[in-house]
């Protein structure tokens, strides 16, 4: 049965192939060469579409590669901008406000009311020891054995560069007022003469005279009482018109029309609050010493 299977198939194959032979066999010369064209054309049409298709996946994958190396590049350029990008770090009070702002150094600084402090942040180059006040502020700088100087208001009306300190700072236009406590700081501002530094001594109280071009100077005997203003109040003991006057004006800004103040035995304790309003604190001294005190402008009168 196996046998009869085999020599039918055999006899099957053999029978197609006749048939295929008997069919080229029918065609003449111009048919068989017209039919070998045919089958030439279709194997090169085959051969080509799969050389355009091997072509167009070769293109594919080299924009690939280019939009990948892009997005790579601006990936690359934006954590770079990043990197480098100044950040603007703010600090702003408003009225009768203060406020204690630690700097990342470690320097710390107090901003009085309506002041501004401001300095910029990078991630490469960190904090570089600069800021910029509009105000009052009492600063406390940190030693920096690698970054020594500190620099407040680089390049403004009156520059400080401090070295490890403590000090008040007071610029609020047109008063432009450094009192230092201790360590050492040196002024740059614009002098007669052109671009000028001057070194400030533990005690003293510089202020820059705009009209004159240069620095008037006093040796305060306690300079830490014109710091009261942190506390917004000044700690009286024992204290006379005259001595609280002293403190007052300096505190304020204000000026004593030169005249003599009238004798008193009359001594004061306590505490006299501090607002922003200089005419608030001259009417609760006017109270305390029961005297008349004229405050027109910055100019202070007794009466």
């Amino acid at each position: 049965m196996e046998n009869n299977s085999k020599i039918f198939q055999d006899e099957n194959s053999e029978s197609n192939t006749t048939h295929e032979s008997n069919y080229l066999d029918q065609l003449d010369e111009a048919e068989q060469q017209a039919l070998r064209k045919r089958i030439l054309v279709g194997i090169k049409s085959g051969i080509r579409r799969r050389e355009e298709k091997a072509i167009q996946q070769r293109k594919i994958l080299h924009f690939s590669k280019i939009a990948a190396s892009f997005l790579l590049l601006i990936a690359l350029s934006f954590g770079l901008w990043h990197a480098v990008k100044q950040e603007v770090i703010l600090y702003k009070t408003g009225s009768n406000e203060t406020l204690k702002i630690t700097l990342p150094d470690g320097s710390t600084a107090l901003l009085n009311s309506n002041s501004l402090l401001s300095y910029s942040y990078s991630w490469i180059n960190g904090f570089e020891r600069k800021v910029d006040l509009i105000g009052e502020a009492y600063f406390d700088i940190a030693k920096n054995d690698d970054i020594k100087r500190f620099l407040i208001n680089e390049g403004k009306v009156i520059e400080v560069e401090v070295f490890g300190t403590e000090f008040n700072f007071k610029n609020q236009h047109p008063i432009h007022k450094l009192t230092l406590i201790e360590g050492s700081v040196k002024l740059g501002y614009q002098g007669e003469e052109g671009e000028t530094n001057r070194m400030v001594l533990p005690g003293e109280t510089i202020k820059l005279n705009l009209e004159k071009n240069h620095i008037e100077s006093k040796t305060v005997p306690d300079p830490l009482r014109l710091l009261a203003w942190q506390d917004r109040k000044l700690r009286m003991q024992n204290e006379s018109l005259e001595d609280i006057l002293g403190v007052v004006t300096e505190l304020y800004d204000l000026e004593l029309i030169d005249q003599k103040i009238p004798p008193t035995n009359q001594l004061i304790s306590g505490s006299l609050p501090l607002t922003d309003n200089p005419n608030e604190v001259i009417n609760n001294i006017e109270v305390l010493f029961n005297t008349k005190i004229n405050l027109d402008k910055n100019l202070i009168r007794i009466q």
